[in-house]
């Protein structure tokens, strides 16, 4: 893969509430792919955010962890200009689709090489690439807060929520699926109303058309046009 070459940095940041082992397991991936690492602590950036903000407010977990997930991105972005590189996201089609993620945050980037892949699907490229197993078998969580845990914000298990999402990708009924899986038909109804009510998440801002041609609506050119 063209893309493990060393001098791609692998950038990680540092929040209030960085964990050590992290650093153990980016190391780990550097170590196996030859990455450049570069740890970025964002602790005063984000206190330097937070003071400048009127009416900011702490108890907001929720905003509070997206604007986490924004600094980083623009950070990300900073080297990728300054390096004349391209971001890629690790979003997954599992969390994509139901729209766990912070819109203009960790889902930004100019390629998105995981995201037609489920959770399990990525977890079962990654052991067929060699990836540690601490990274694997970690419980995933976006870290925007201490001991968050995404399977249970979701409120079901990856391969659960897989199932169920290969099966809406289908246009099976939540009543067909709840019998296939044997579980609760709320449970896929939950995660069906999760699925529709985040489609904004997945796209460019909604454009009123009053033109011939349309930005994001109908003026899209392939890569490999020329207007001369």
């Amino acid at each position: 893969m063209q893309i493990l070459r060393q001098d791609i940095p692998l950038l990680r940041r540092r929040f209030v509430h960085f964990r050590a082992d992290y650093t153990i397991i980016l190391v780990a991936l550097a170590d196996t792919f030859h990455f450049q690492l570069k740890t970025i602590d964002l602790t005063d950036t984000l206190s330097a955010l937070w003071g400048a903000m009127p009416d900011y407010e702490a108890q907001d977990k929720l905003s509070r962890g997206n604007l986490k997930a924004r600094t980083r991105m623009l950070v990300l972005y900073y080297y990728a200009n300054h390096r004349k590189l391209i971001v890629a996201t690790s979003s997954d089609k599992s969390e994509t689709m139901i729209g766990y993620f912070t819109k203009w945050g960790d889902a930004a980037g100019d390629i998105a090489p995981l995201m037609d892949l489920y959770k399990t699907q990525v977890q079962q490229l990654a052991r067929h690439l060699g990836v540690p197993p601490a990274i694997i078998e970690k419980p995933p969580t976006p870290g925007l807060w201490p001991n968050q845990n995404a399977e249970d914000e979701i409120g079901v298990d990856y391969p659960t929520l897989d199932l169920i999402l290969f099966a809406l990708e289908r246009f099976m009924a939540a009543e067909a699926i709840a019998r296939e899986l044997n579980i609760a038909i709320d449970t896929v109804r939950a995660i069906k109303r999760r699925w529709l009510d985040t489609e904004h998440k997945r796209r460019m801002p909604l454009t009123t058309k009053l033109a011939y041609r349309t930005i994001t609506h109908d003026f899209r050119l392939a890569r490999a046009v020329k207007l001369e």
